[in-house]
């Protein structure tokens, strides 16, 4: 049963969350590097029937390697992504992060267990510090107003994962919801993983960047934590909802797809 004091944090939590406004990302390998990744096969994790989730992830590998071949990341690694197009990353990028931060919020609410919330407490923080450490240097490196932050112009690919990941979290069971976060831990995490064996760029104005992601061994990472999380769920859950989970993992990886594409060719609402 959650204690008093988490259920009271819980609530606070969620009044400061909720006065925010609605992405998680990373860089990956050039080509050549990506082929060699890639075809080895060495996704992280270990897939076998103990393992739903980690089999979910292998299963939908693929949908990976595509993100990791999209132009944006690719740019990204080699230092040739137009400035502007980062710019732009920066601002969608935090107006998910926000949403996120809403997101596990709503789970935190319909935590079954403590271990959960605790869980979701320290992702909510996990977000916060990223911001802090990380996207506040690009914000001010590249001039990015209140307004941007507070106000941005949504592509149309962010608000479809914003709004998805709230209405899974909202409507469905807290480990459909758990899942449907996962695939933006994990991409980032693989991504980090095999982009470091790419051979890195002299002089890559992006460098700080890519070095924030993949750096803490699998056993030790925050994303086998939450991996395990939900297979804990997934292993105590009717047929019906370990599909749910399923669909919902498939559905956010491909929002990740989605994400980081439409910032690349800069596919706003028609005006």
């Amino acid at each position: 049963m959650i204690s008093r004091r988490l259920f009271s944090s819980l609530w606070i939590t969620l009044f400061l969350v909720s006065a925010l406004s609605p992405a998680c990302s990373a860089p990956a390998p050039a080509p050549a590097d990506i082929v060699k990744a890639t075809t080895s096969g060495e996704a992280v994790g270990s897939a076998d029937s103990q393992h739903p989730v980690q089999q979910i992830w292998q299963d939908n590998y693929p949908l990976y390697q595509k993100i990791q071949l999209l132009p944006y990341n690719r740019e990204l690694l080699s230092g040739k992504l137009d400035e502007a197009i980062f710019r732009e990353y920066i601002i969608q990028d935090y107006h998910f992060c926000q949403n996120y931060k809403k997101v596990h919020a709503i789970l935190l609410a319909k935590a079954p267990d403590e271990k959960a919330a605790q869980a979701m407490l320290n992702y909510i923080k996990m977000i916060d510090d990223e911001v802090a450490s990380l996207h506040e240097t690009y914000i001010k490196q590249y001039g990015i107003t209140e307004k941007e932050l507070t106000d941005p112009t949504e592509y149309p690919s962010t608000e479809l994962y914003n709004s998805y990941l709230v209405k899974t979290a909202t409507l469905e069971p807290f480990e459909v919801g758990l899942m449907a976060t996962l695939p933006c831990h994990w991409v980032y995490y693989q991504i980090g993983i095999d982009m470091k064996k790419a051979e890195k760029v002299p002089g890559n104005k992006y460098q700080t960047w890519i070095d924030q992601y993949g750096t803490t061994p699998w056993e030790k990472s925050e994303v086998k934590k939450v991996v395990e999380l939900a297979e804990g769920y997934m292993q105590a859950s009717k047929a019906e909802t370990r599909l749910k989970m399923k669909d919902a993992f498939v559905t956010a990886i491909k929002l990740e797809y989605l994400f980081w594409d439409g910032i690349y060719n800069r596919a706003k609402w028609v005006e």
